[in-house]
């Protein structure tokens, strides 16, 4: 896999003339994730997720780029907790579409947002930038990760069989599976030890997702997390992006072929 912004101009202009040419973009958000996650995880995790699936499409036939990850996303469930830097919809969507239409200006026309970021808000916004790029003739605009119509690899059962939680139906925000995938992806920035002691939080957090509520109207006690951050192990985020990855880029490449014919 090709990192876009480490090309020159002139073999930027060449792998666009590739038919078989993918550009990658991760997504994501600078948001609170419980008080031992920091605020970039969504960030780290579309481009670890980005990484993961890339592999698998150029196996298919592919040749990917991946673009520099835009960190800021919506965040309005995250938006009154200190550091969350929540876009409104109209900037998001302006500022990934102006990224989408220079792109094509260049002559791509497929495109995989690789977005890790699962407010409603956000993704609201998704389905829109998608709308906006596919106006444009021969432009394909396809998802990785969380998706406005919700991605069964994504969100597949094998994913969940990889938890230790006690309740991995109510696993979520900075739980189990993210504590898990930034230890696998940047142990450094992880409080292990804080981790290790936050009892579990289990909220029904699907029962409580509606138009307008916060992580902290869902949760008005917490502490920003839903789910059980202490069972989050190295080896679980691993098997999980690797899974993932695999999944995703089943339905990618299903997505790709039917283009072509």
């Amino acid at each position: 896999m090709l990192a876009l912004a480490e090309c020159t101009t002139g073999e930027v202009a060449r792998l666009a003339r590739r038919k078989n040419a993918v550009i990658l973009l991760p997504l994501g958000a600078i948001e609170q994730h419980g008080p031992h996650l920091p605020l970039a995880v969504d960030w780290l995790g579309a481009e670890a997720l980005a990484r993961a699936v890339a592999p698998h499409l150029e196996r298919g036939g592919y040749r990917c780029a991946l673009a520099p990850a835009l960190p800021y996303g919506a965040s309005p469930l995250a938006a009154d907790w200190s550091g969350t830097v929540s876009l409104s919809g109209p900037t998001l969507r302006r500022v990934v579409g102006e990224i989408l239409r220079a792109l094509v200006g260049h002559g791509f026309r497929r495109f995989v947002l690789v977005n890790y970021q699962a407010d409603p808000g956000h993704l609201a916004v998704m389905a829109a930038i998608r709308r906006d790029a596919e106006r444009r003739r021969g432009v394909r605009v396809l998802f990785a990760g969380f998706a406005p119509t919700p991605s069964p690899a994504m969100l597949s059962p094998r994913v969940a069989a990889l938890l230790r939680s006690a309740r991995p139906e109510r696993e979520w925000h900075a739980g189990e599976l993210e504590t898990a995938m930034m230890l696998a992806v940047r142990p450094d920035l992880v409080g292990r030890a804080l981790a290790r002691r936050l009892p579990p939080a289990w909220v029904d957090w699907r029962a409580r997702l509606r138009p307008g509520t916060t992580f902290r109207r869902m949760h008005p006690r917490g502490r920003g997390y839903f789910g059980s951050p202490a069972a989050g192990r190295a080896a679980t985020g691993r098997r999980a992006l690797r899974l993932r990855g695999r999944l995703i880029a089943a339905e990618l490449l299903a997505a790709l072929q039917s283009v072509r014919r």
